[in-house]
């Protein structure tokens, strides 16, 4: 046998080692986790804060993945959580099988709209993104008056549940409280709307 046919046979043996090898490993038959769980949920967390600066993100499961030596991390991300048009996304992860390379699993709220999937099957506002959007879609004259005079980015917002909220001499169960404020102005706008329709129950200003 020549040189020629000797050097072509070792590079097929080679590259039939290295298919092998890279086989087994893929299907878990050397199987050990070379992360623990809590060095893949800090890692995903690290990369999710550098890659989504400000926002407000949570690590919401950790469990073994299909992938054999990796985790599925599931984790919740809220772009602009004090405006009044916040994104809340959810993400996924199988680290370290795919690195920091996440999937979008569901779209709550975006661009001034709750998608059903942030209202759940039955309609019910679960989040305060959700919330927050619902209210500032609702087409309120006065919300819609402030936000104008004083500016969608000099606005800031926050949502609040509660299980029973009294105002005026009026009691509400299971609301939602949104607060509209700004440095410009000592006056809030507060919006209730119910949880489980997203429908407005009162509107109201108050001075702070």
């Amino acid at each position: 046998m020549d040189l020629l046919s000797k050097t072509i046979i070792g590079v097929v043996i080679l590259i039939a080692i290295i298919f092998i090898v890279y086989y087994l490993q893929s299907s878990g038959v050397f199987g050990t986790y070379t992360i623990t769980q809590n060095q893949a949920e800090t890692l995903v967390l690290n990369d999710l804060q550098n890659t989504f600066q400000n926002a407000v993100i949570n690590i919401t499961n950790v469990s073994k993945s299909q992938y054999q030596g990796s985790w599925h991390i599931i984790a919740s991300v809220v772009l602009n959580s004090t405006s009044p048009c916040p994104d809340y996304s959810i993400l996924s992860f199988d680290y370290p099988k795919y690195n920091f390379v996440y999937k979008v699993e569901s779209i709550y709220t975006q661009n001034c709209i709750v998608y059903q999937k942030g209202l759940n099957q039955s309609s019910i506002i679960g989040s305060y993104p959700a919330a927050i959007t619902k209210s500032y879609d609702a087409n309120i004259t006065v919300l819609d008056t402030y936000i104008k005079k004083y500016g969608f980015d000099n606005v800031t917002t926050s949502a609040i549940y509660y299980k029973h909220l009294s105002y005026n001499k009026q009691n509400y169960s299971d609301v939602w409280q949104v607060n509209y404020t700004t440095p410009k102005s000592n006056t809030t706008i507060a919006v209730i709307l119910y949880e489980n329709n997203g429908i407005i129950a009162n509107t109201y200003n108050k001075t702070t």
